[in-house]
């Protein structure tokens, strides 16, 4: 007669009831939820932007370095009040941009923490946010969302977007027309595939 064991030593067999059905016990949680376990999920976040213009403005670049692939969950959009703009606001996500001024002039985002606090890892990743004048000259439009003019803060799950090594992201938004001062806010909940 076949026996499944404990593995520990301690004796304990496996429970099977008058149906054939083994007992077990399990506890399921996202890949988000394991890969933050594992300390290899991320915040990327802009910090505060304020836009003076009413100029289509690419304001996040995301390039993934890692040799394993970038998992995005969730984008996250947050519009302070425009002054002197009406109208609505146009936000886009670019797949796989190369080129414009957000990637040239390199300026890191306020934040690219990790989302487990006993961690240490960091993310490889080139992470920009751009400003007034701040350009995006190719890529693909991916996503477009329309805005109302109004303090607002809109966290989209966009399921799984896969950033392989080498591949990129930008958001880029266009303010309501008139517009000459509006703070915005940007940032993308991620998080890698290594040991899921």
């Amino acid at each position: 007669m076949e026996q499944i064991q404990d593995g520990t030593g301690k004796g304990y067999l496996a429970k099977v009831d008058n149906e054939n059905r083994l007992f077990t016990q399990s506890v399921t949680t996202s890949s988000q939820e394991h890969a933050s376990e594992l300390g290899l999920a991320y915040n990327i976040n802009t910090g505060i932007i304020t836009l003076t213009n009413a100029t289509k403005t690419p304001v996040l670049y995301l390039k993934n370095n890692e040799d394993y692939e970038l998992v995005i969950d969730t984008v996250l959009y947050m519009t302070g009040a425009s002054t002197g703009g009406s109208g609505n606001i146009l936000v886009e996500i670019v797949r796989n941009p190369t080129a414009g001024t957000i990637i040239s002039g390199a300026s890191a985002v306020e934040m690219n923490a990790n989302r487990n606090f006993g961690s240490s890892r960091s993310l490889s990743v080139n992470a920009y946010k751009g400003a007034t004048g701040s350009t995006l000259t190719d890529g693909t439009k991916f996503i477009e969302s329309i805005l109302a003019t109004a303090t607002q803060r809109v966290a989209i799950s966009v399921g799984a977007i896969i950033i392989p090594k080498g591949s990129s992201l930008a958001i880029q938004i266009t303010p309501p027309t008139g517009n000459t001062s509006m703070a915005t806010e940007w940032a993308i909940s991620c998080y890698l595939t290594e040991g899921l």
